[in-house]
């Protein structure tokens, strides 16, 4: 045999009928139809997710019973929800409907900037690029207010039956977290009795790879996220920047997504900021270096030490993963996209090193392989 016998070809069917499907579900309406089914079930299933490990750490770091773990971690849950739904929600629609009104009286002398002479004929052609930009953005900006209303509306409305549903995922979570040994042993069963035992256990230790990469990832994400948005909010506050929780709000969202979040999140943190004072536009430069600041602790702190290994793959590869899971799923590409790629690439890549030892080309190419996660 050699190396032309080694056959990917079911891993890659196997993505590509699932990318498929995938990709019907959420662009046709067959997602509308299936989501008003699981859609609390999906929601019940996140929240016992993240629940979960909260719960494990009362139950195998502090040796508290299962149960009152539970009824620990749920508290806590309810007590940050209600923190949340008291103090920072009516301020970011304090906020938003100040914003909503600064957008219908925003005036921007773009006149003043197209009448400067910088005396050379590069920083004229770029000025004039960007007087030809900025303009029909601004028009647009004005015009905007009767349609951003009407989106606000049509949300508000929207969020009555949305606590409802929020209602019944937790219920339903609760249970989850519950009977969790009880859901496992049955599926483990389900698996054994349809599958032969090599494919249910190539199924359980797929799961079991795809459950630490994703709890690693996201709950790693969601905890740095949280503490760059606690952090842009003091920067904020400190240089007196109009708006500094939706903004802050916005860094700390953004943030999730790998690599291209604070690019994403500094556009409407620049608009914001200009909106809120359009007689003084240094203060969008201002805000701009604070949020690269931030980033740049970020990147070189707090994100190494919160998240360490967790991701091991390469920036090309977190690019590829961003730039395809978003342009084929949007946002939520954006976010899965990283995650799913590491399961994947970690199970080829294991399938791989298997098929080369059998074959006898243990080793081969290793030296050429980038191996993020033996770095220190």
């Amino acid at each position: 045999m050699n190396l032309k016998e080694i056959k990917l070809a079911p891993f890659i069917k196997l993505i590509f009928i699932i990318a498929i499907i995938a990709y019907v579900v959420l662009n046709t309406d067959i997602m509308g139809f299936v989501s008003k089914g699981i859609s609390p079930v999906l929601t019940a299933f996140i929240i016992a997710y993240i629940l979960d490990y909260v719960v494990r750490f009362f139950e195998l770091k502090m040796k508290v019973p299962r149960s009152l773990s539970i009824l620990i971690s749920i508290l806590l849950f309810l007590l940050i929800l209600t923190t949340i739904g008291l103090f920072i929600v009516p301020r970011v629609v304090g906020a938003v409907s100040s914003l909503i009104k600064a957008i219908g009286n925003f005036e921007f002398d773009i006149n003043a900037l197209s009448q400067l002479d910088f005396d050379n004929f590069y920083l004229n052609e770029i000025q004039q690029a960007i007087v030809d930009t900025v303009t029909p953005l601004i028009q647009k900006l004005t015009n905007a207010t009767g349609t951003a209303v009407l989106i606000v509306v049509n949300e508000v409305q929207k969020i009555t039956s949305g606590l409802i549903s929020l209602v019944i995922s937790f219920a339903i979570s609760i249970y989850m977290l519950g009977e969790k040994r009880d859901l496992l042993a049955r599926i483990k069963r389900t698996l054994f009795a349809y599958l032969s035992d090599q494919t249910a256990n190539q199924v359980l230790y797929a799961s079991r790879m795809a459950n630490k990469i994703f709890k690693a990832f996201f709950l790693g994400k969601l905890l740095d996220s949280t503490i760059i948005g606690v952090l842009a909010y003091l920067v904020f506050t400190i240089f007196n920047f109009e708006y500094a929780l939706l903004i802050a709000l916005i860094i700390g969202l953004t943030n999730m997504i790998p690599y291209f979040g604070p690019f994403i999140g500094a556009v409407p943190a620049a608009v914001i900021t200009l909106i809120a004072n359009p007689s003084s536009p240094i203060d969008v430069v201002w805000i701009l270096i604070c949020i690269l600041a931030i980033q740049q602790l970020d990147s070189l702190v707090i994100g190494p030490f919160i998240l360490g290994d967790s991701v091991g793959v390469s920036a090309f590869w977190i690019i590829v993963a961003v730039t395809v899971g978003g342009a084929t799923f949007g946002i939520v590409g954006m976010f899965m996209g990283v995650p799913v790629l590491v399961l994947l690439k970690t199970l080829i890549e294991e399938d791989v090193e298997k098929r080369l030892a059998f074959q006898g080309y243990e080793g081969f190419q290793s030296n050429d392989i980038k191996n993020k996660k033996s770095r220190k």
